[in-house]
């Protein structure tokens, strides 16, 4: 009997595409045959861990798409986005993304215009979320915010009060870009969804993200203990994602020294504030002229060349580094609060400094302080002097590292079982309705 086939469709970033690998090599391991539908720009990295590409319409999306758009910039690229999601849209009307229907697509929940293709094809679809879950919740402030959790009913106002303005705001967004020939994504998601009969009532359109599609089963790839305390929803699971058998590039240790003090600093791949980060860089680099006891490896990537910064004996500066090796080695990482690198470090009990830039950032290093796991510093206004006080607290206070570890064992617990893996071959198996996929 043929294996059946499972596709991936997800956000073609490290970001997404690494936090689900985990789940993907599970099931392959079982026996299905697990592809990714995937741009030209990441079809090498998916391939390094043993999967299938299934290419996505490559005149709209060339080799060196994704670097191309970086350089743009705001907006041209907000209208380069623009123009190719409707393309996109229009494409996805008349031709299959696919050469044949899998016998089920698990989706991003970033990428619901794959949801709603499957949905009109007849093909079975369950989302996936990189990011904890981004539907309103009255008593979790949305992820764009780095508001605080608190329990008291005073505190829990200020949540709601937020959603009503995150949403509030976007939709005058929305109109404000389409009056302007740059209508965002989500909105044009909407509209296409409406366009192609769903109904209200099974569209959440107040999101952060996309628009998501109810009663659908929601795979949210984090252990539940990283989130906020919040209500359980009928068609969401946390499941397994941490994958610290992900390969990665060799890399050269040659000029760190094994008896000091590592920290690594990562902001990402994306240039979200790029204005921002290349003078943080700097003060941070400032910072290690004060502390000859510490080394600082700092992956730039393209916010700024490798070579901008002077050097230093205890500083080693690359574009990119592996980063589950580093972690290894590592006392303590500044990281822009990327949900995938949260939880790396907490599955290696490394600290952390939390820098948020954008999208979801503020909430996941909201979470990180909230459990005790680090401290937050702001990437355009912490001072030189502000930096290394941080560090010095950071580096000296034991609980941060206790937090760690009493973390790094309940990441552990969670993801030592397969529970994605199960309600996939249920839905597989048409055994599991949406009332049976529940929180955890």
């Amino acid at each position: 009997m043929k294996a059946p086939t499972i596709v991936f469709a997800m956000l073609p970033e490290s970001g997404h595409l690494n936090p689900s690998y985990k789940l993907a090599k599970v099931l392959r391991a079982r026996g299905h045959d697990v592809r990714y539908l995937a741009i030209a720009d990441v079809r090498a990295q998916i391939e390094a861990q043993g999967f299938a590409v299934e290419p996505l319409f490559a005149d709209l999306f060339p080799s060196g798409l994704l670097g191309a758009e970086q350089k743009l910039g705001t907006l041209a690229k907000r209208r380069a986005i623009t123009t190719r999601y409707r393309a996109l849209l229009e494409r996805l009307r008349t031709d299959a993304p696919l050469a044949s229907p899998p016998s089920l697509l698990v989706v991003d929940v970033t990428q619901v215009h794959f949801a709603l293709w499957a949905r009109r094809v007849g093909v079975p679809i369950v989302l996936v979320n990189t990011s904890l879950p981004q539907t309103r919740d009255p008593g979790v402030p949305p992820l764009r915010s780095g508001s605080p959790y608190a329990a008291s009913l005073l505190a829990r106002v200020r949540p709601a009060l937020e959603w009503r303005r995150f949403v509030a705001k976007r939709q005058l967004s929305a109109h404000a870009a389409d009056l302007a020939g740059m209508c965002p994504p989500y909105e044009l998601a909407r509209r296409e969804a409406l366009r192609l009969g769903v109904a209200e009532h099974d569209l959440d359109s107040e999101t952060v993200y996309m628009p998501q599609l109810r009663g659908v089963p929601e795979l949210v790839l984090c252990p539940r203990a990283f989130d906020f305390p919040r209500a359980p929803a009928p068609e969401r699971a946390y499941v397994e994602s941490i994958d610290l058998s992900r390969s990665e590039p060799e890399f050269a240790w040659g000029g760190l020294a094994a008896d000091k003090p590592l920290i690594y600093c990562a902001l990402g791949g994306q240039r979200y504030r790029a204005a921002d980060v290349p003078s943080f860089f700097r003060r941070l680099h400032s910072v290690f002229r004060t502390r000859p006891q510490w080394q600082l490896l700092l992956a730039s990537g393209q916010h700024m060349a490798s070579d901008e910064l002077d050097p230093l004996p205890n500083v080693a500066v690359v574009e990119r580094a592996p980063q589950l090796a580093v972690l290894r080695r590592a006392r303590l990482m500044i990281t822009h609060g990327g949900l995938g690198s949260v939880k790396e470090c907490i599955m290696n009990a490394v600290p952390m400094l939390g820098v948020p830039l954008d999208v979801d950032q503020p909430g996941n290093v909201a979470r990180v302080v909230f459990h005790g796991l680090g401290l937050s510093a702001d990437v355009r206004n912490s001072s030189e002097r502000a930096l290394r006080l941080t560090l010095d607290r950071l580096l000296s206070t034991p609980s941060f590292a206790i937090c760690a570890r009493e973390m790094q064992g309940r990441f552990a617990r969670e993801e030592a079982g397969e529970r994605g893996a199960d309600l996939v071959e249920r839905l597989l198996s048409g055994t599991a309705a949406p009332a049976c996929v529940t929180a955890g």
